[in-house]
């Protein structure tokens, strides 16, 4: 894919000697993937939780939580293993919260902490043998929290690209929006995938909802995608530089093809599910008893699985294409009249981590 074998940009233009001082390190994809997987985890776990307080999906539970979990070990690898002196980050939440008052990336790193921290407790108290009483208060408890660490972890890394003055394309009020909604929309792709092997009523339910969910969520990834592009600012050489390059990538169109056909195949397939099932009267549901939920047709369910995958790889590509088009323009983009010094690009790698 072109994003990843961009041509190294020439010598001349922004290096200016603050930059050279400061080494200013590029992220690459190691951090897509760390951003990835903290918007798996943090939305996964906001959806898993939303379904907790229902009291209704038990097994989604037990699946959900593992791969919360396990996707936030990921994030913090994918982190660790960019900032090239991992150990080094051990002390990071403690300057985090010396540096949270005025940091997006100090907050982040006790946002993504606590939803690491929450999930874990989360898995366990589903897991261990608890006082009935007890374990539904401590999966409760721990459910909210996550949720609320999970929803903060997602949108963290949308403020902190917002935030950054020195990469004029990344100063977007659009992109934590953009994130949010890709958050969901890899969220409920995840969810989908784990009510698709879920069994009985439960599953039958998950699946009807996730596929909703999934419909919903595609929608706003794709209204989100256009709000950020109409809102670049071309006042500045680099934005224009970047939204070129962003165009001219193939992963930005695969992108929006693939948000595309899960919107359609989703949205389709449960609309058209729908027009099937006719209501019934009161009357005749006490007549008929306690009726159990219609599942998704059989065609439907496995298309709404593709469309899910779609939406697992689309998530990816929106994080990547907005990491790379910036800092590809800010290497290329010749001095602009607008600049000064207070808009120079501070280290990305926080806190003095790399190696």
């Amino acid at each position: 894919m072109g994003q990843f074998t961009a041509p190294a940009p020439p010598p001349y233009g922004i290096q200016a000697p603050i930059q050279q001082i400061n080494e200013y390190p590029l992220w690459g994809t190691e951090v897509a993937l760390a951003l990835y997987f903290t918007e798996v985890a943090g939305m996964l776990m906001a959806i898993i939780g939303a379904l907790e307080l229902t009291g209704k999906y038990p097994s989604m539970a037990k699946k959900g939580a593992p791969t919360v979990f396990v996707s936030t070990i990921l994030a913090f690898a994918f982190f660790a293993y960019d900032l090239g002196r991992p150990l080094a980050a051990t002390s990071s939440p403690i300057e985090a919260l010396i540096n949270f008052s005025h940091s997006w990336m100090a907050r982040g790193i006790i946002f993504v902490s606590g939803l690491l921290l929450f999930s874990l407790l989360y898995m366990l108290s589903i897991f261990l043998k608890l006082p009935q009483k007890l374990a539904r208060s401590a999966r409760i408890t721990f459910a909210v929290l996550g949720m609320l660490f999970g929803i903060f972890s997602t949108t963290y890394s949308g403020f902190e690209f917002a935030a950054t003055t020195g990469i004029p394309f990344w100063n977007n009020a659009g992109i934590p929006l953009l994130f949010l909604a890709g958050g969901v929309f890899v969220g409920s792709g995840i969810s989908y995938i784990l009510a698709f092997v879920t069994k009985g009523d439960e599953g039958i339910m998950a699946r009807r909802l996730m596929a909703k969910l999934l419909a919903f969520s595609g929608i706003a990834e794709l209204a989100s995608w256009f709000l950020f592009l109409a809102t670049v600012n071309f006042i500045y050489v680099f934005d224009e530089i970047a939204y070129d390059y962003l165009l001219s990538q193939s992963t930005f169109y695969i992108d929006l093809i693939l948000s595309t056909l899960a919107v359609l195949i989703s949205g389709g397939g449960t609309l058209a599910f729908s027009f099937r099932m006719m209501p019934i009267s009161k009357e005749v549901s006490k007549s008929l008893g306690e009726i159990k939920p219609a599942d998704l047709p059989t065609a439907v369910k496995y298309a709404v699985l593709v469309a899910a995958i779609f939406a697992i790889v689309a998530a990816y590509l929106t994080r990547a294409d907005i990491l790379f088009a910036g800092q590809y323009a800010y290497q290329v983009a010749p001095m602009t009249p607008f600049q000064i010094v207070s808009n120079q690009p501070i280290p990305v790698g926080s806190f003095g981590w790399r190696g």
